[in-house]
Parts: C-alpha cells; sequence; structure tokens
C-alpha cells in the first residue's frame, strides 16, 4: 500500500472519523473517564501511514521552528531528537510531535517524520536509524509502552522489538541498546503487589517494579534481570514524585529507570530517578556491585571528592566512558536550588569514591528528561529535556559553548544524539 502524508486529506478524515467514534462509543456507553489507551492505540495503528519528508524545502505550519543562537565551529554532522509539547504546561504553543534530524551547521531539516502519538529515542543505527513509537500510556507518569523500531536510511522498517513472554511487563521507552551480538537491551516495567501498609498505604497496593531485558532478533528473552529480587521498596528517595498510600489501579512507581548503559567490562549501569542512584550490575549473576547514589540516596556507598552538590539528584541517561568515568545528566531536582548539569566523575571501585573531573550548566532546571552524549572530538553534547532556552548545547572540554539551540516554550525533548556523519 502507498504511503500517505500525514497532510493529506483522506488520512485526516480518516482519523477524525476514528477520533469522533471513539468519543461518541463511550459517551453512549457512558464510561468515565475516557480511556486515552484506546485513542493513542488507535493513532500508533495509523502511524505506518505518515511518510517522512527529506530535505524540504518548507516546513509545515505544525512544525516546531528552532533557533540556532550559537554557531562556532561544532562538531560536524547532524542531530537527531524528537520534540512534543509539555502536557503540564499550560498557555504555550502546541506542535504535532516528530522525529526531527537537522545539520548542526547550517540548520537545515534533513528528515522530519510526523508521530502521531509521541516520539522517543531517535538514535543512529549503522544501517540507518532507530526510534520509539508510544503505544500505551501507564499510570503515575510511568509504565508506558510501546515498540522500538530499526529503520534504514530512508526510514523504512526493517525490523521492530516488544517485550516478548513478560506477564503484566511493559516494553519501556527509555532505553534501547543494541549488542554486538545482534541481541537488544530494552527497559520495562512490571506490575505486582505488594503490601504498603507500614508506610501508610495499603495492603494490596500495586507498584512497578524495574526490569532489563536482553532479547533477540526473534524476540526471545535470552536475559533478564528483575528489580524484585534486588531492590528494597522503602528505601526510594523521599521526594514529591513517590506516593506511598497510591489507591489501586494506581501503581507505586519507586524505582523509575530511565537509564542504562553497558561498562567496559561488559557488565550494565542501570539509572533509577526515584531511588536517586546508578546501580551497577553483574551482567553473570545479576547481583548489584554497587550503588552510586547523590545526597538524598539511601544505598550510596560513594564518598563524593571536588562535587558541590555532593552528588547528583533525579538523574538521567548515564553512559560508561572508554576510561571507566561516568557521564551523567543529573537533572538536580533535589539540590537545594534545583539546577540542572551535565557531570563527569571519576570511578574507583576499590576505594569508593566519586571525584566530579568535569561538569557544566547554564542556569537551567529541568525536572525530567535530558540526554549527554560525549563526541569523538571530546566535546559534549548536551540535551535539556524540559528546558528550551536552548535545548541542545555543544560544549568543549574547557566549558566553552560551541552550538546552542533554541525551541519554542512549551516543548520537550527526551533526549538528543549526534547523528552519524558520512
Amino acid at each position: 500500500m502507498q504511503y500517505l502524508k500525514i497532510g493529506n486529506s483522506l488520512l485526516e478524515v480518516i482519523l477524525i472519523f476514528v477520533t469522533v467514534l471513539l468519543i461518541t462509543s463511550f459517551l453512549i456507553i457512558k464510561t468515565k473517564p475516557l480511556p486515552i489507551n484506546l485513542l493513542v492505540r488507535a493513532l500508533s495503528w495509523f502511524q505506518p501511514f505518515c511518510q517522512p519528508v527529506f530535505n524540504p524545502d518548507e516546513l509545515p505550519s505544525s512544525f516546531p521552528p528552532f533557533e540556532i543562537v550559537k554557531s562556532d565551529s561544532p562538531y560536524p554532522g547532524t542531530l537527531l531528537f524528537t520534540n512534543a509539547t509539555n502536557p503540564f504546561q499550560k498557555n504555550v504553543e502546541k506542535y504535532n510531535s516528530y522525529i526531527i534530524e537537522i545539520d548542526k551547521i547550517s540548520g537545515k531539516v534533513v528528515v522530519y517524520y510526523r508521530i502521531l502519538t509521541k516520539g522517543y529515542l531517535f538514535q543512529p543505527q549503522p544501517e540507518g536509524y532507530s526510534y520509539g513509537i508510544l503505544e500505551k500510556i501507564g499510570v503515575n507518569g510511568a509504565g508506558h509502552n510501546g515498540t522500538h523500531y530499526i529503520a534504514t536510511k530512508d526510514l523504512k522498517i526493517s525490523n521492530k522489538f516488544k517485550i516478548s513472554n513478560l506477564p503484566r511487563g511493559t516494553t519501556d521507552m527509555h532505553e534501547f541498546l543494541r549488542l554486538k551480538n545482534g541481541n537488544v537491551l530494552m527497559l520495562s516495567y512490571r506490575t505486582r503487589k505488594a503490601d504498603l501498609s507500614v508506610k501508610g498505604g495499603f495492603a494490596n497496593a500495586l507498584v512497578y517494579d524495574p526490569v532489563i531485558v536482553e532479547q533477540t532478533s526473534n524476540k526471545k528473552i535470552v536475559w533478564l534481570w528483575d528489580g524484585k529480587d534486588h531492590l528494597n521498596i522503602f528505601t526510594t528517595t523521599a521526594s514529591p514524585d513517590v506516593h506511598f498510600d497510591v489507591k489501586p489501579p494506581l501503581r507505586l512507581d519507586y524505582a523509575h529507570p530511565n537509564g542504562l548503559a553497558i561498562c567496559p567490562d561488559a557488565n550494565l549501569l542501570l539509572s533509577m530517578k526515584h531511588m536517586d542512584c546508578i546501580v551497577k550490575i553483574n551482567r553473570e549473576t545479576g547481583d548489584i556491585i554497587w550503588t552510586l547514589g547523590g545526597s538524598n540516596c539511601k544505598n550510596n556507598q560513594f564518598v563524593f571528592l571536588d562535587d558541590p552538590q555532593n552528588g547528583f539528584s533525579h538523574q538521567h541517561h548515564v553512559r560508561s566512558l572508554p576510561n571507566g568515568n561516568l557521564l551523567i545528566f543529573d537533572n538536580g531536582t533535589l539540590h537545594p536550588k534545583p539546577e540542572s548539569r551535565a557531570i563527569e566523575y571519576e570511578i574507583d571501585e576499590q576505594s569508593k569514591t566519586a571525584r566530579l573531573v568535569w561538569s557544566y550548566k547554564n542556569g537551567q532546571y529541568t525536572p525530567a528528561q535530558g540526554s549527554v552524549e560525549r563526541l569523538s572530538n571530546g566535546n559534549t553534547l548536551i540535551g535539556w529535556g524540559f528546558a528550551t532556552h536552548p535545548f541542545v548545547s555543544e560544549v568543549t572540554p574547557e566549558g566553552k559553548v560551541v552550538l546552542a539551540i533554541n525551541l519554542p516554550e512549551g516543548q520537550i525533548v527526551y533526549r538528543v544524539y549526534q547523528g552519524n556523519n558520512d
């Protein structure tokens, strides 16, 4: 079947018809509230009918305008990101969601692809790209479910990944890592019952456990790490994000896994926002080797050196550098003055010290999302999540800003990636 552009009247008529049909059906049977997930699933089903646009001469009015406010010899290539309108922010102009690739020097849009729900993790792959599409909205801001796609350079899908054979588990959108053996690592939220009465909650409460899955291209799970076997619910960080009195069918999101990385020794790093920590996981046994956390973390095993914040808070997107250092996006939510920053720690696993050897901040604060990437020339690419002025910075090791791009207020960008340099 031939692709239809999202702007085509036929597709718009179909989408409007489906939306009206869904709303009418549930009004007739008086179901409250309207199950938005049914609409999200319907929209995700229509997603393949959207056609990507390469090297456009002009952009649609629904495309978020961006402004390059500084460009001073950044590392060449392109930027890959997805946009969405912040659902919690009022009185801002709304734009449609896209996956977007732009040239870093000229600002020209290389490709855009309209996303009918929400896009995640638009990142380069050897054969082209990968990206995630939201198909179901979770509860309490977690537990979203979707599909990760591998696509060629012309954005034709060559493979897709969902976590299979995991009862009560989701295919989470926070991370998608491909391994040299062809397998992929993905995150999942898995629901179970737990007694939270000792913390003022319900005896039959529902909680989300973080799960890591290694799955083959044939959808077979070959390795699984289940947080319920290694984590204590009650060591979550006290913060506005965690509510022990949550009433079913809502879930307690005590960990909120939001980043996964592979260490030089082949073990794994898992970032958990609501526990204010990063754990190193033994790939053979599944045991936690160590826990690194900020001043609010209840399980931290490290002493922080040369860090005025004494660690990170509600962090995102950890990466292990070739020298063993950790690169982290520190959201800074529970710092005395909330301010986000990109940070690099030198880790001594024997003496359990984490020395801050590099950092960058620009006065912005984002309560969620954000990313960091060390480029091959030593620069660091920073995505600022909910913050938009700028939404991306490229910074030299000396702290000089060589690229800064703004988006309209109210736009959010989950992560920013350096594209393939052809």
